[in-house]
């Protein structure tokens, strides 16, 4: 018999064949040298409102782990598109630290979500780049623009104009899309992270195992 409490259906498949090409967050952290310590929270938006009302507290927190994860693995200057469970998340570390994460669903154009990553660094920077050596744990720093430029580019073909002309053409640059498998280290499981993390409460432990289950199960109906 379980002890767990029971929680909603938190199949993210389903959300998928009804919300086509959506940001769900932008995450903006700060990138340590030290790999063995994580990065540091500094400003977040989240647009989870596709998401039933009891699975959006745990839509925002596994945003942030995931996001947390990717930024802790890759290099200062690197730009990376990390899949996991039919989402990705895409990720830039910009020369002065600051780091960017969007969680994106896999319709999402590439080239469109760097154009928000970008915009998104550039706007944080021009608040907080004379502080940015301040901030050794995680923030909330106010950056309303976050959110603006969050809501803007769910559209991405209002958003980058550039879509409209290129929507045929392949991009030449396109960054090749890893399972976060491929960036974990040897041994490390994303499961074994999420049951550690800080940023995950029980509900979105239990959350982040019931979509997994959910979606294997859908790979093979």
């Amino acid at each position: 018999i379980s002890h767990h409490p029971s929680y909603p259906n938190t199949n993210f498949t389903a959300l998928q064949h009804h919300h086509k090409m959506k940001v769900f967050s932008l995450v903006v952290l700060k990138w340590l040298e030290d790999k063995t310590k994580r990065p540091v929270l500094l400003s977040a938006a989240y647009e989870v409102s596709s998401f039933g009302f009891f699975q959006r507290s745990s839509v925002r927190e596994v945003a942030l782990f995931v996001s947390r994860e990717v930024v802790q693995r890759i290099s200062k200057g690197e730009r990376q598109s990390i899949s996991h469970e039919g989402y990705l998340c895409h990720v830039y570390v910009h020369p002065s630290g600051v780091a960017c994460a969007a969680l994106t669903d896999e319709e999402y154009p590439q080239r469109v979500v760097f154009s928000l990553i970008n915009q998104a660094i550039d706007l944080f920077l021009k608040d907080y780049e004379p502080t940015l050596n301040s901030y050794n744990t995680d923030q909330d720093l106010s950056c309303p623009g976050l959110s603006t430029l969050l809501t803007k580019y769910q559209n991405p073909q209002e958003a980058d104009p550039m879509m409209k002309i290129q929507k045929d053409l392949d991009d030449t640059k396109q960054i090749l899309i890893k399972s976060i498998d491929q960036i974990l280290e040897r041994g490390e499981k994303i499961d074994s992270l999420a049951a550690k993390s800080e940023d995950l409460s029980f509900q979105s432990k239990a959350f982040m195992t019931n979509a997994e289950k959910m979606n294997k199960c859908c790979r093979y109906m």
